[in-house]
């Protein structure tokens, strides 16, 4: 497994799905929001990558990348008080997604085909 693609493609996914957050104005917690969502996809390509090996196919990815996605896009929700707030129901769809494409990611360029 090659750490520093499964790190970098983590980092730029999460930043790529927080960076919505500087289009709300009247969120006053904007960067330190910005960070959680490098460190939630960071640590969801850290997941997945440990979970894979060299004879992983891109189903297996994409499955571990939708689940830890989720896992985590759920930790958040419930975080964030639930359905009580009007935004936390959006972070877990777009959890699911950014985890799926972590997961494609991961499989088909960290690790070496022989």
């Amino acid at each position: 497994m090659n750490l520093a693609i499964v790190l970098g493609t983590g980092v730029i996914i999460g930043a790529l799905d927080g960076v919505g957050i500087f289009f709300v104005p009247e969120e006053p917690y904007k960067v330190e929001i910005f960070l959680a969502a490098i460190l939630k996809g960071l640590l969801v390509s850290l997941l997945t990558g440990l979970s894979l090996n060299v004879q992983s196919l891109w189903w297996q990815g994409l499955g571990y990348g939708t689940l830890y996605g989720f896992l985590l896009a759920s930790l958040v929700f419930l975080a964030k008080g639930g359905f009580k707030t009007k935004d936390a129901p959006y972070v877990v769809p777009f959890g699911i997604v950014t985890g799926s494409i972590i997961g494609i990611i991961v499989v088909n360029l960290a690790f070496p085909r022989p």
